[in-house]
């Protein structure tokens, strides 16, 4: 069952680490039994995608960016019949394709975690794109009060941060400091904010202390991390010693190993940017403190229904700046400039 389908697309593909993204003409990919092709509305650009394309992952190319696609079904495979149709708006997780054979599969059922899968953007090709290839079990259905250029965020930075705070487990009036606003940062000021939380915008930038006053929930206490009085305010402000959590939202390692020291004794802190020269802590903080560092790996596709229903309750939202397909080449660029305000997301009409 399938819609009009062309046999090329546009595509955007790295072709060489750190050279310009090309944007050329490619097969629309086929799809297997349990696959479906999705007509590609909006995708985001990622600091892992920036970290792709540098290299980091010694990804394959030439290879297809963005691993924040969503998009409507234009064929569904013989497998996937009955559980999708054709025309349903839906968002492509970037974990695909589970071997359910392998030890990661069969100790967790967890397709994070399995040893074979795909992953979208990162080591198979992505949504930069006219058409992606998405698995059915894997796929998200998009609720109809989400547009796509708000959606296309939430299927990395919002069920990444997402996922951070559950694992956190804390109680609602615990005070929580999400550390970097952009992509990931604004969301996690406003999913902290709906779930009752006390919350303080930690950024050295002034776009991302900008940002956390102009979304829909607002951060309680806004700091620049090179504040000389910074740790002093925060921690009178959240009192019993300091925050119960901190969210790292970007790589900057040194500011990583200070916020340890804004925790009160048992707090807890979720690194998410990933530096690939590693983090750093000071001993004597992790262990007087009897602190807890807690690692998260983007999320379930039930995380992500259950961040989406949270988006549509409380009307939270992404400050996104929309491009065309053939602007896309300019995205590493404009991210590494640094001043980037939120999320930069293609859109195709």
């Amino acid at each position: 069952m399938a819609s009009e389908i062309p046999e090329s697309m546009k595509a955007i593909q790295l072709i060489h680490y750190k050279q310009p993204y090309q944007l050329n003409k490619v097969s629309v990919p086929k799809i297997g039994d349990n696959d479906l092709l999705v007509k590609i509305k909006a995708a985001g650009f990622c600091h892992t995608d920036y970290q792709v394309w540098e290299g980091v992952y010694g990804s394959p190319t030439p290879i297809i960016g963005s691993h924040e696609p969503v998009g409507v079904v234009v064929a569904v495979g013989d497998t996937a019949q009955g559980k999708w149709e054709v025309g349903q708006r839906v968002g492509v997780n970037l974990f695909q394709h589970a071997c359910h054979t392998c030890w990661g599969c069969k100790s967790f059922n967890d397709i994070r975690h399995c040893q074979e899968k795909g992953v979208a953007g990162l080591f198979n090709d992505g949504g930069f794109a006219e058409y992606m290839v998405a698995d059915a079990d894997t796929t998200v259905l998009l609720p109809d009060a989400i547009p796509f250029e708000q959606a296309a965020p939430l299927m990395c930075a919002g069920i990444t941060v997402w996922e951070a705070l559950q694992r956190c487990a804390l109680s609602t009036a615990d005070p929580i400091g999400i550390v970097g606003i952009g992509g990931l940062g604004s969301l996690g000021v406003q999913f902290a904010k709906a779930l009752g939380h006390p919350v303080v915008a930690i950024d050295n930038r002034p776009e991302g202390r900008a940002l956390s006053t102009q979304m829909p929930h607002k951060a309680d206490l806004v700091v620049d991390s090179t504040d000389s009085g910074a740790l002093d305010k925060i921690k009178e402000w959240a009192g019993k010693g300091g925050l119960a959590a901190t969210i790292i939202c970007n790589d900057d390692v040194a500011v990583a190993e200070w916020s340890l020291k804004l925790l009160r004794p048992f707090g807890k802190t979720v690194p998410l940017g990933l530096p690939p020269s590693g983090f750093k802590c000071d001993a004597f903080d992790l262990v007087f403190q009897n602190l807890t560092v807690i690692g998260s790996l983007v999320g379930t596709k039930q995380g992500i229904e259950s961040a989406m229903e949270a988006v549509v309750n409380y009307d939270i939202r992404s400050h996104v700046t929309c491009y065309t397909i053939e602007d896309v080449p300019k995205f590493p660029e404009i991210y590494a400039d640094g001043h980037v305000k939120g999320r930069l997301v293609m859109k195709i009409d």
